[in-house]
This record gives C-alpha cells, sequence and structure tokens, in this order.
C-alpha cells in the first residue's frame, strides 16, 4: 500500500486526483468525526469543515509530504477550520443543540453519558497534548492502525509503541479528569476505539476530493464540472470563488444566509434561561448516576484488595523459618568478564522483552509511589547480570525492580562487530493510578 507521504508528493508534482483521493478515502472518517464532535453533530457543518481541512492539504501537499503523522496534522488541521466556522457562525445554536442531545440520551445508560460528557471536550483535551502524545492517540484509536504500524510511523519498537499509547492514554484521562470526566483508562479507550470515529455520510467524500482538487489547483472549468457531477448542497461550496471569474455569487447567499440565521437568534435570548435550567438538571441526573457507578467501582477494588490480601498471606507463607524473605536470585556474570559503557558501543543493546514490575501491595495500600535506580550489565548472549538497586526512595520497591529487570533479554550490545557486555542503569517508577493494576515506567 502507498504510504502517505508518496501520495502528497504524487499530488504535489503531478496533481494527481487518484492521489488526493486515496487520502480522502483513508482519512475521511477521521477528520468528519473530529469535525462533527466540534460543531455540536451539526452534519452540514461537519461537511464544510472537513472539505476546509482536505482543501488546505491539498495546497500544502509539497511540506506535508515531510510530515511525520498525517493524521496529527489532520486532526490539528479540524480543530482550527472548526474554530473558524463556530466565530463565523452563532455558538448558541450548538448549545442548544447540546442541551436537546443530553436530554434525549439522558436515560440511555451510563456509556452514553460517559461518552456524551467526553464528546464536548475531547478534541480540546488532545490538541494539549505534546506532539509525541497526540501522534500516538490518533494513529491508535482515530486511524485504528495496529501497534505495529504505529511503531514504524514514530521509530519505535512495538512494544515501545504500546507504552507510549499506554502514557497518552494516561494523560488524557488526566486532562479529562481535570474537567470533571472520570473514568478508567481500559474504559477511555474502549470509548474513542467505539465511538471516536464516526463514518461520514454517502458522498462526502467524493465531494471533498473534487473540492480539494478544484481548491488547490484553482481550475474553474474543473470546478464547475464537479459541481454538475457531486450535485452537493451549495451550503458546502459557498466559500469558493471560481479562480479568474471573479464570480461571488455563491459567497453573497451565503453570507445573506448567515446574516438571516443571526438575526433570528437575537429572537431566541428570551429562551435560553429554559434551555440553561434544563441543562442543569440534566448534569445534576448525571452526577446522580454517576454515584451509582462510583459505589459499584468501590466493590470491585475491595474485591481485588481482597485477592492482594490473600497474595500477600501467600507470600507470608513462603518466607524461611528464621522470618527472613528469600532473597531474590540475580544471575552472576564473571567478574574478570570487563563490561563496556552503553555510550562507547557501535550499537547499544535493544530491549527485545521488559517484565513489569509487580507493585508491592503493601506499598499500594499505604498509597506510596517511588522510584528506584538499578544497575545491571547486559549481557553478550542478551541476558542481564547483576542486577542490583543503587538507590531507592523507599526500599520496599528494590526486591520487585530487581527481580523484573533481571528477567529483561535484550539484544546484545555491538564493538567492532562483536557482541560484548555492557554496563547499564535504568530507573524504575512506581506510580498509582485509578486502576487496580499498578504502572510503571521503564526504560527501552
Amino acid at each position: 500500500m502507498t504510504d502517505d507521504a508518496e501520495l502528497l508528493r504524487r499530488y504535489a508534482a503531478e496533481r494527481s486526483e487518484a492521489a488526493i483521493a486515496e487520502l480522502v478515502r483513508r482519512y475521511v472518517d477521521l477528520v468528519y468525526s473530529a469535525a462533527l464532535r466540534q460543531m455540536g453533530g451539526d452534519h452540514h457543518r461537519a461537511q464544510e469543515v472537513t472539505q476546509m481541512v482536505f482543501t488546505d492539504l491539498a495546497r500544502k501537499a509539497a511540506a506535508l509530504s515531510r510530515h511525520p503523522a498525517l493524521p496529527a496534522w489532520l486532526h490539528r488541521g479540524s480543530c482550527l477550520a472548526a474554530l473558524s466556522v463556530r466565530r463565523r457562525e452563532a455558538r448558541r445554536m450548538r448549545y442548544e443543540r447540546a442541551a436537546a442531545e443530553e436530554a434525549a440520551t439522558a436515560g440511555a445508560g451510563s456509556e452514553a453519558i460517559l461518552w456524551e460528557s467526553v464528546r464536548p471536550v475531547l478534541d480540546e483535551a488532545i490538541d494539549k497534548l505534546n506532539e509525541h502524545d497526540r501522534q500516538a492517540i490518533l494513529l491508535r484509536f482515530f486511524a485504528n492502525q495496529p501497534f505495529g504500524d504505529v511503531g514504524r510511523q514514530l521509530s519505535l519498537t512495538e512494544n515501545a509503541a504500546r507504552m507510549r499509547v499506554e502514557r497518552a492514554l494516561g494523560k488524557l484521562r488526566d486532562a479529562l479528569a481535570n474537567r470533571g470526566i472520570t473514568s478508567a483508562s481500559a474504559a477511555l479507550a474502549a470509548a474513542l476505539s467505539g465511538q471516536a470515529v464516526a463514518a461520514a455520510p454517502a458522498g462526502v467524500a467524493a465531494a471533498t476530493t473534487g473540492t480539494a482538487a478544484v481548491l488547490a489547483g484553482g481550475a474553474a472549468g474543473g470546478w464547475l464540472a464537479f459541481m454538475g457531477m457531486s450535485k452537493i448542497p451549495l451550503s458546502l461550496a459557498a466559500a469558493v470563488i471560481l479562480a479568474g471569474a471573479g464570480v461571488v455569487t455563491l459567497q453573497d447567499r451565503a453570507n445573506r444566509r448567515t446574516s438571516t440565521e443571526l438575526a433570528g437568534l437575537s429572537l431566541q435570548d428570551e429562551h435560553m434561561a429554559g434551555v440553561k435550567e434544563q441543562h442543569q438538571r440534566l448534569i445534576a441526573d448525571a452526577v446522580r448516576i454517576k454515584s451509582l457507578e462510583d459505589e459499584d467501582a468501590r466493590l470491585s477494588l475491595m474485591r481485588a484488595q481482597i485477592r492482594d490480601l490473600e497474595a500477600m498471606a501467600a507470600a507470608q507463607a513462603e518466607k524461611s523459618p528464621g522470618g527472613r524473605a528469600k532473597p531474590q536470585r540475580t544471575k552472576k556474570l564473571d567478574a574478570a568478564a570487563p563490561a563496556f559503557d552503553a555510550a562507547k558501543l557501535d550499537q547499544p543493546p535493544i530491549a527485545l522483552m521488559q517484565t513489569r514490575p509487580d507493585y508491592p501491595p503493601e506499598l499500594r495500600y499505604a498509597g506510596a509511589s517511588g522510584e528506584v535506580l538499578v544497575d545491571f550489565v547486559v549481557g553478550s548472549d542478551g541476558n542481564v547480570y547483576n542486577a542490583q538497586a543503587l538507590n531507592a526512595t523507599k526500599t520496599g520497591f528494590e526486591d520487585s525492580a530487581v527481580q523484573a529487570v533481571s528477567q529483561w533479554v535484550f539484544t546484545p550490545g555491538q564493538l567492532a562487530g562483536q557482541s560484548v557486555n555492557t554496563h547499564m542503569q535504568v530507573p524504575i517508577v512506581y506510580r498509582l493510578s485509578g486502576e487496580p493494576v499498578p504502572t510503571a515506567a521503564t526504560w527501552f
């Protein structure tokens, strides 16, 4: 399959409509869904934003052929285009529609209410992530790419791509929590996978392809032929000016329509108080339902705590008769064998398998977090030797960190074409989250 960069270069060099059509086919659902969310469910305005984004893509095809992740650029473009449309037209229409939609879905169940809470602020929260995290989220959940493809586009291994997506998802969850929307990472991932991208209505892809190609190329004849074939609504083409012809009829018609709509909006001010009151009632209902969900979450947490207590009891039973826990065994390397610093190698070791450290149950119940610096040697066979904790913010984390690192497997470091022993250090970070399973940040 031809990659995005090649299609962009082909369009920039040859004005190939097949190339721009393929790009629209790949990403029209992503752009349309983002526009639909930002325009409050208004399909016509979402189509207009979609055409604006792909028109801009066609105009900037040569420069964008070097962009590392086209879905991230398209999402950012949809945010900017939607902002432009919202500033030109009345925001209050969107608020009224949002209130009506919330009223319609008030009894639909916890999943629908969660998505209706996330939908209005999702794109803004994604846009505030840093570039790497935003690319990871959009490639995984919006472009629906497997971790292997995500890793290739971001120059990472599949395992590293998975970890980056998990961290980015945690940051997105925290950003939503700051807005009063709390959920587990798994629930947020399920919502994004199932509802973040909706299929664009039939005809949007064809209409967008033609408009983008015509606007980018400035061909008046091609535009007239496109209008005859696509039969799209005039509202989707009101911003088009035919190159060299000076025809502004469509733009004037759109301006008059907009002026009429704005005048009608002024008559609705007296109804806004009632709409706001209804909106507050819906929020109160959502809070009550959320409290019931929290009760279920607490029960699940208690069950998890019981399982952990049982695991602690089993660990106590495995202690030696003297009362001391059995020490962790780590593989030892011959003291005479030299170990080289990773920075001095032609090729440093590359992680193939990294076991996650276990979060000590007693520290999790105490709400403790911390960090352990683990020193180890990657042998010429790729296994870990001489693993030891140099320092730790809490000694209870040391055994868990050393045991996990001792099980890691690498491709050995290379020096002058030979596999050699490599001396390395890695910080293992323990941080509590809203999930019952702890997360650890590791080197890779």
